[in-house]
């Protein structure tokens, strides 16, 4: 990656980062007030809502980011495109709510669907902001957007969760946070759309933006429709542990893995024609994410047994054995997740589609046979769903990018030994607790500790010499100012 990309990276790491980090700790506060059957009918909301509003971010938008060139009336016509889907988006949110509610037998749904549709239209203001912004390489006002809408929208949640405001706190909070964002992003940017529309724009758009808009709804199913499916299962306290369990596992993709893949389209669509530099760009963004990833994957699901209910409390138990079920996609994750980006950034955007629909369907079959046995059931069948799509997804790089698989799955299978040498430290550290008496704040520190440097160590002297070093030299770059 050239340096310009490296700084992009970083300010991407900082905006999820907060994006991540400020909610966390809003939830741990707002864990202890509301109950998890009420944070189970607001994240059945929230995947609604957020399954409709992805075509806002992704898709026309996400066209802008490849088009090798735009002008004023390409833009304006893409944000008023965006606006009129955000009203249909709001017009089925507010139409459905009352069903919704029906068919999940949970009241409160209904209320909260129709307020939560306001965020289509906030969300659709920003769209092509955010979009010129990522094109341009210029992540820190997203970072500043972030942090400041969450500290916000954070502080009028955990406001209204005290007044006991229960599920309407969760609502408020990310109606403001929107709000609070699109203030942000306006006041940033220095483009504002004109009261103009192209035809021949509107179809250039579509065309590249239909298969992305159709393979962003399919990843959101493919990452939603679990929680839409458990629903139908089990009772909304069940789905909120289920959704807790999910989330500390989303939040853990977010902040290692998503900013890798936010820059592989912008990044790889420079390369597209030149296999060569295509490959060592792929692998230089992949290699290292995974590196990163599995040690946090292994040692959430590790110290799940302890962390949840110390962190959220004893009546959020039940998502402990989801947790370590879904914790096992370590060793699958960063193997298919950048690939879809990959394929759109060699112009082959329905490529993506058709994955993030083949992920949707294994992880629907999976999540729904997982849901007939237990609820960690269903965190064993998102597992296998990963796994799945392993095979389907590098398949089709060597199909179309002609990519050479068998260096990326080696040092694939080199970190699963090193992440399971890093597993049977940390449980052996463990075990130490019963036989010594050591609190379990220091036992949890001292396993983590011990399997980490056996993690590090075997990789950079044993399986994979000079990883870790070099992956250091490439941080180091990363915060240095720029020459």
């Amino acid at each position: 990656m050239h340096l310009k990309a490296k700084k992009a990276l970083f300010w991407l790491i900082v905006d999820v980062l907060g994006g991540q980090a400020i909610p966390f700790a809003a939830f741990l506060v707002m864990a202890r007030i509301i109950s998890p059957g009420e944070y189970g009918a607001f994240a059945l909301a929230m995947s609604f809502v957020g399954l409709l509003n992805i075509v806002l971010y992704q898709g026309l938008a996400d066209a802008l980011i490849r088009v090798e060139t735009t002008d004023d009336k390409m833009l304006a016509t893409a944000f008023w495109m965006n606006m009129a889907l955000a009203v249909l988006i709001a017009a089925a949110v507010q139409l459905s709510a009352g069903w919704m509610a029906e068919l999940y037998r949970a009241p409160a749904l209904a209320s909260a669907l129709r307020w939560l549709s306001l965020l289509a239209p906030l969300q659709a203001l920003v769209s092509v902001h955010v979009a010129l912004f990522r094109r341009h390489l210029e992540t820190a006002v997203l970072a500043r957007r972030t942090f400041v809408g969450r500290v916000v929208g954070a502080v009028a949640g955990i406001g209204l969760a005290l007044a006991g405001w229960g599920i309407w706190s969760l609502v408020a909070l990310q109606i403001v946070q929107a709000a609070v964002s699109t203030a942000i992003l306006w006041t940033a940017s220095s483009w504002f759309p004109q009261i103009a529309f192209s035809w021949r724009h509107c179809k250039d758009l579509v065309r590249f933006g239909s298969h992305f808009m159709g393979g962003s709804i399919a990843t959101a199913l493919g990452t939603t429709v679990d929680s839409l499916i458990v629903g139908l299962f089990f009772d909304p306290k069940s789905v909120g542990c289920y959704v807790l369990a999910s989330r500390l596992l989303d939040m853990a993709s977010t902040v290692l893995l998503v900013p890798m893949r936010q820059l592989v389209m912008p990044v790889l669509s420079r390369a597209a024609g030149k296999p060569r530099e295509f490959m060592a760009s792929y692998e230089s963004m992949v290699m290292p994410a995974f590196v990163v990833w599995m040690p946090l994957l292994v040692l959430l699901g590790a110290g799940a047994e302890f962390l949840i209910p110390t962190l959220f409390g004893q009546r959020w138990a039940d998502a402990v054995g989801v947790l370590q079920a879904m914790s096992l996609t370590a060793f699958t994750t960063p193997l298919w997740f950048f690939v879809g980006q990959a394929m759109a950034a060699t112009g082959r955007p329905e490529v993506y589609m058709r994955l993030a629909g083949v992920q949707m369907v294994l992880t629907s079959i999976c999540v729904a046979l997982g849901s007939l046995h237990s609820l960690t059931g269903v965190g064993v069948g998102w597992t296998v769903s990963s796994a799945l799509m392993v095979p389907v997804s590098l398949s089709a790089m060597r199909r179309i990018c002609g990519f050479e698989c068998g260096e990326i799955l080696r040092h694939a299978s080199k970190l699963s030994v090193a992440g399971l040498v890093l597993l049977a430290g940390s449980i052996g550290v463990a075990h130490g607790e019963e036989l010594l008496a050591i609190d379990s704040w220091i036992t949890l520190a001292l396993g983590g500790l011990v399997g980490v440097g056996l993690y590090l160590g075997l990789i950079e002297y044993v399986l994979i010499p000079g990883e870790i070093s070099t992956g250091l030299r490439g941080v180091r770059e990363l915060v240095s100012p720029a020459k």
